[in-house]
């Protein structure tokens, strides 16, 4: 599988944005999209949050959709995927298209979610891109969120740090 890379000079970590302009169920995606790409203390931590949002049972299904979404990603990349460090407030270029990726689909527009998908994936991917993202965007919003502009749930980053 290849991994979201951490790297300044990619085209995917241009910032675009910051954590504190997103609703806080968006900030709340990107941020455990990078717990989750820095490995198994960083899933332990989202499941954490499934399982407090859910419960056992809805939450391991609610997880399971969220993995297999960042796995077909990163399986079907057109090129390596980038993030920033799990302490950065910036928003990059991919974690923006992710973000928009899942809105939309969660909103109910397939056919623009599908569009965005085609920006970071295959396009024999793209549909079945949004129709996960659907599902997890729905499953985020649903989710407990703490204001994005909270210094305090900006996690510090193993490994390096775009900012």
């Amino acid at each position: 599988m290849k991994d979201m890379a951490e790297t300044e000079s990619s085209p995917g970590s241009m910032v675009v944005g910051r954590l504190t302009d997103l609703a806080p169920w968006e900030a709340g995606l990107i941020l455990s999209l990078r717990a989750w790409m820095e490995g198994p203390a960083g899933q332990a931590e989202v499941w954490n949050g499934f399982a407090r949002s859910f419960g056992g049972a809805e939450g391991r299904v609610e997880m399971h959709r969220f993995e297999t979404l960042l796995v077909t990603l990163c399986e079907n990349a057109r090129r390596p995927l980038v993030r920033h460090g799990g302490g950065c407030a910036c928003i990059g270029v991919d974690e923006a298209l992710f973000c928009t990726l899942v809105r939309e689909a969660a909103g109910g527009d397939l056919a623009e979610a599908a569009a965005i998908a085609g920006l970071l994936v295959k396009a024999g991917q793209a549909g079945p891109v949004a129709d996960l993202a659907a599902q997890v965007g729905r499953a985020m919003q649903r989710m407990t969120w703490h204001d994005p502009a909270d210094p305090d749930i900006l996690p510090e980053s193993s490994g390096r740090v775009l900012h």
